[in-house]
């Protein structure tokens, strides 16, 4: 079905189950989402209409409506579920909720005191959220897992399945860091409790949230899984003092902050990432917006590594970018960017996608130059460790797994480094299209917290 055909099935659903629609606009993103105006009875309405993720998803927006609405029932601020548009064209299907008013974080503003009250306002979210009876939500499927280590690993280990379902090619650090998670579970920690799963998503005016948005990664596991999330968000989308919001969680909570669970929660929430979009990337699904999901699997891996080195007392090098190694023809490559830029399109979901198409041009642009020299340090480095030099990149992925994969704790050191410095030259390669235009880095809880 065309954009046209998906936006006519949302405006249907609206005009039957709300009321006349009044404006109807494409939230120009990688997940397909709408602005709407309705009339209700003569009051106008400001709607969200979130669909499901293109290409994969965690859960579905049915399920995540699920979790609203027991949220909503323990006065959590949330947006109201209105319904589901179960035949929704391409998409799988759509919720239908209210807008809710301002604007989405990070705040966009100078003043700490601001950002400090809605973060404040945030905390005090979080903690309801955190207070409310796992059994709360059994209607909506959401499993409690039973003992310590379900409550670190069950959760993480349906990505890990998923990853392995799709997997079609080696990952020598996503496989490190599984077999590291799972040697290095914490054993003191056993209540469950029901944690949003991808904490610092809000919208908020006046100097507090309106309400919390995205819960598709809910579920019930540790509390810190939450507060190592505001870590891994921090880095993109700054909330001011996070040492602060953190003081302030186990104020308002009454419970202390346990540092050695929120860094391996930090760990291991940000191989998730990873470990979901991997089916983008080994199904080589042809996705608009494949540039964002190359990002988010390179930089949450780095965190991910660079958590674990933290965790076993792992000092990391600097890493630079090899000299480049230009294929043939750079100057059609280098334009290409531009070319896609200067193409006429229509206003509206089209220049989103025209955008993202040109960055998968630059993209293209910086592999070009630069891919070959990566494999030639990678390369070095597998020789360097196992003292033989692969013929290729595949053949060095697979020699550097089949390693992982047996390697006794002892081989720690020497593969948390080596993992360290790839995924820091693919970050490297791809730095001028990343998010903020820099590598980000998750700040250590000892600068955080003294």
């Amino acid at each position: 079905m065309t954009e046209h055909g998906v936006d006519s099935v949302v405006e249907d659903w609206i005009s039957a189950n709300i009321g006349p629609v009044r404006t109807i606009e494409r939230h120009h993103r990688w997940r397909p989402a709408w602005f709407v105006t309705a009339d209700r009875g003569g009051r106008e309405v400001d709607l969200y209409v979130r669909g499901d993720r293109e290409g994969f998803g965690f859960a579905t927006v049915a399920a995540e409506a699920e979790i609203l609405r027991v949220l909503e029932a323990h006065r959590i601020p949330v947006p109201h579920i209105h319904g589901e548009i179960t035949e929704c064209g391409s998409l799988a299907s759509a919720i239908v909720m209210d807008l809710l008013p301002g604007a989405p974080n990070p705040c966009l503003t100078d003043d700490a005191h601001g950002v400090d009250a809605v973060m404040d306002s945030y905390v005090d979210a979080l903690v309801g959220a955190h207070s409310i009876d796992p059994a709360a939500f059994a209607a909506a499927g959401v499993r409690i897992p039973d003992g310590p280590r379900a409550l670190a690993l069950d959760y993480f280990e349906t990505f890990v399945t998923r990853y392995r379902d799709f997997k079609r090619r080696p990952e020598p650090l996503l496989e490190f860091a599984i077999g590291w998670l799972r040697r290095n579970a914490p054993a003191h920690r056993s209540t469950p409790s029901f944690v949003l799963g991808d904490t610092g998503q809000y919208m908020y005016a006046d100097g507090r949230i309106t309400g919390l948005i995205d819960v598709e990664l809910a579920h019930i596991g540790d509390v810190s899984h939450d507060l190592a999330g505001l870590r891994l968000r921090n880095v993109t989308e700054p909330m001011g003092d996070l040492g602060r919001v953190l003081r302030r969680y186990e104020a308002v909570s009454g419970t202390p902050l346990d540092r050695t669970a929120i860094e391996f929660h930090t760990a291991k929430f940000a191989l998730c990432t990873p470990l979901g979009v991997a089916i983008v990337l080994h199904l080589d699904l042809p996705l608009t917006d494949i540039v964002q999901y190359i990002e988010w699997f390179h930089l949450l891996s780095l965190h991910a590594i660079e958590s674990i080195a933290r965790q076993a007392d792992v000092q990391l090098s600097a890493v630079s970018l090899p000299d480049p190694m230009p294929t043939a023809y750079p100057g059609a490559i280098a334009g290409l960017a531009s070319m896609v830029e200067s193409l006429p399109v229509p206003a509206g979901i089209a220049e989103y996608q025209r955008s993202a198409v040109a960055k998968v041009a630059q993209f293209c642009h910086r592999v070009s130059e630069y891919a070959h020299a990566i494999d030639a340090a990678d390369l070095d480095d597998i020789q360097d460790l196992l003292g033989s030099r692969p013929a290729d990149r595949a053949e060095g992925d697979e020699t550097l797994e089949k390693f992982v994969l047996t390697a006794a704790p002892h081989h720690d050191p020497a593969l948390i480094a080596l993992l360290h410095r790839r995924v820091m030259r693919q970050l490297l390669l791809m730095e001028p299209l990343l998010t903020g235009g820099r590598i980000g880095h998750v700040t250590p809880l000892t600068e955080l917290l003294g």
